[in-house]
């Protein structure tokens, strides 16, 4: 559905402007200040700035004038006295600037995203801090249990595999008790929904309650999924063929192998360099606490089953089986399979595998062995797992997410979490080589493997898939920055940079004979985080106006030249994957209308256009929409009057 654009936006001239048009258009409206527009505080009783009026707060009966942020439930995943945000509401008071944290390292275009985020909250009257945060910081500090350190906090989801496999990765962490519920987000029928679907092995039916968890959610507005950004990025076609451009991953990410086991070298040199900004912190996967050792270790080891660029459930080092009952999974293993040192991989290394990490909490392997009770070696050939509970997942994200272990070379390690093998030994597409920490990582290839085999790999990339000799090596290469990494391309140092590049960026790079820019789809949202114990997030109101206010398809088409996919509604779900419902709300871009929404809330704007919070009834109304029970449903679910 194609947002509307109002008069004021950026878009609203009837052209789409460019990125660099975008940046000057949304300084020019938002001043250079980062709260532009604001003046006054939610607390200060306010006199609304120049054009505004003194009010006095007033709360009916026994309402409070002020509300502070705070946990509305008993959360088992947090262990805090208090929230870590500091955001009030008071009855007719000026709406505070709310805190937007972004990290411009996540995608090179982030920046311009918030500003685009920040302009639809102008455009209602309200202030906005922006703060560009390192990306780690983000993930250390603000993304944790106790709740997000900001209302508003923006982040592109990696492109691990499960996540297009499966809904579980994405939908599940809207529940409550899920570590992943940063924004303390909470609604009762998605709980109930949710929590069935996750036990439904039959798969038809888990796919209605897929498609309805998906329509609550969008309707709640439980965050703004604003878009689906491409992957772009630039590699030397003059020098190899066979790049596979799998969703969420393009040709040159780590979270797929499907590149490095089909390209051919056009050249004698056999040796393919990948450039990367982000190095390995250890050798340990297992302990692996994410990060770039989570996904290039993963060339070394195998999984039970891998993940096609289709986003289908392939073989890998079991080639069959599933489902016997609902807690019931045997697995048939492949045969003649060898570890990297020679010793023959059986049943024993899966079984080792999971009680390893069960007993030593393996961080990594969490979403594999969380659900397993115990397993059972059947044959050298044949293992059963028995599962503490019916577990859609695990024939989807949790198999494809396993890493298994040679228990020949792990059985008498005393501390796992804090063992850094000198010479990993796995069953991979390749043998690990070398090691230099910051700088280099190298590794060479396995001729016994199944993914080597050209046969194997036309039935699994269809028209992707190459024939020849191949590669022998990978080496990824430590590069300072962006501007770097496209001299080292277009020097012939490095042959494909290893990251996501902007538009402009990879049109730089491809300036180059024997360049080329390449791009795939994505199935990772870009999701909008919003801090549930924040009163002001609460008011559903309050949501669909600020979706309503965001552009999303003039920021597609604008800044990212259309490289992108604006969901319908707030749907996390990509329709790249078998589990997207076209058919969730889209409340469609309209400020007007957005401002009609929280004028019929009670909602008032001073003279200065700077949105208050409601007052009188007004406000007693708002307070009821907040409380627990309350934060799903609209004015009218209420019988609330219309106050505008």
């Amino acid at each position: 559905m194609q947002r509307k654009n109002n008069e004021d936006s950026v878009t609203g001239t009837g052209r789409q402007l460019t990125r660099r048009q975008y940046i000057a258009a949304t300084t020019a409206t938002l001043g250079t200040g980062a709260i532009a527009g604001c003046s006054g505080g939610s607390g200060d009783g306010g006199d609304g700035g120049s054009g505004g009026q003194n009010l006095t707060p007033e709360a009916p009966g026994d309402t409070p004038t002020t509300v502070e942020t705070q946990y509305w439930r008993n959360w088992s995943s947090i262990d805090a006295d208090s929230p870590p945000l500091d955001y009030s509401a008071t009855a007719g008071g000026v709406l505070d600037p709310l805190p937007l944290e972004y990290s411009s390292e996540d995608d090179p275009w982030m920046r311009e995203h918030a500003l685009m985020v920040q302009r639809g909250l102008n455009d209602l009257g309200i202030g906005v801090t922006l703060n560009d945060r390192p990306l780690n910081q983000l993930y250390a500090q603000s993304w944790n249990t106790p709740g997000l350190e900001a209302v508003l906090s923006m982040s592109t989801h990696g492109p691990d595999p499960q996540r297009g496999l499966d809904p579980n990765p994405l939908l599940m962490r809207r529940t409550e008790g899920n570590p992943s519920n940063y924004d303390n987000y909470y609604h009762p029928k998605l709980q109930e929904v949710l929590v069935e679907q996750a036990q439904t092995t039959d798969r038809a039916k888990r796919e209605e309650l897929v498609n309805q968890a998906q329509e609550i959610f969008a309707e709640d507005v439980g965050a703004l999924i604003t878009l689906f950004p491409d992957v772009i990025t630039a590699v030397n076609t003059q020098n190899w063929s066979g790049y596979v451009k799998t969703p969420g991953n393009g040709p040159t990410k780590d979270s797929f192998v499907w590149s490095e086991v089909n390209l051919q070298p056009e050249t004698d040199d056999t040796t393919y360099v990948k450039g990367v900004t982000t190095s390995m912190n250890s050798l340990n996967l297992p302990w692996a606490a994410g990060g770039a050792e989570a996904k290039r270790l993963t060339y070394i080891y195998d999984g039970l089953f891998d993940a096609s660029p289709d986003l289908d459930v392939v073989p890998a080092l079991a080639t069959g089986g599933g489902f016997v009952d609902d807690t019931t999974v045997e697995l048939t293993l492949r045969e003649g399979v060898e570890w990297h040192d020679g010793e023959p991989f059986t049943a024993e290394d899966v079984k080792f595998s999971v009680e390893l990490y069960k007993a030593q909490s393996a961080s990594s392997q969490t979403p594999f062995y969380e659900p397993i009770e115990s397993v059972e070696v059947l044959s050298d050939h044949e293992v059963r797992f028995n599962l503490k509970d019916p577990d859609a997942a695990f024939m989807t994200q949790r198999v494809v997410r396993s890493v298994i272990i040679p228990k020949h070379k792990w059985e008498n390690v005393d501390n796992p979490s804090q063992h850094n093998p000198e010479n990993p030994v796995g069953t991979g597409p390749f043998e690990y080589e070398n090691w230099e920490q910051g700088t280099r990582f190298k590794v060479s290839r396995n001729d016994d493997h199944w993914m080597f085999d050209d046969d194997w790999r036309a039935d699994v990339l269809g028209d992707q898939a190459t024939t020849g000799p191949g590669l022998d090596g990978v080496i990824w290469i430590n590069v300072g920055n962006i501007d770097s990494m496209i001299g080292s391309l277009q020097g012939g140092e490095i042959d494909a940079v290893g990251t996501t590049l902007s538009n402009s960026q990879a049109d730089r790079a491809a300036s180059t004979s024997g360049i080329e820019q390449m791009s795939t789809g994505n199935f990772a949202p870009l999701d909008t985080k919003l801090m549930f114990s924040c009163p002001l997030v609460r008011d559903k109101e309050f949501r669909i106006a600020l979706s309503k206010a965001v552009d999303a398809e003039g920021f597609v088409e604008g800044v990212l030249q259309g490289r992108a996919e604006s969901p319908s509604g707030e749907n996390p779900i990509s329709s790249l994957t078998q589990w997207h419902n076209s058919e969730t709300t889209d409340y469609g871009y309209d400020v007007d209308e957005a401002r009609s929404i929280l004028e019929s809330a009670g909602y008032t704007w001073d003279g200065d256009d700077n949105l208050r919070f409601p007052n009188g009834e007004a406000w007693a109304a708002f307070v009821e929409r907040i409380q627990d029970g309350n934060q799903f449903k609209r004015r009218s679910d209420l019988n609330q009057p219309d106050f505008s």
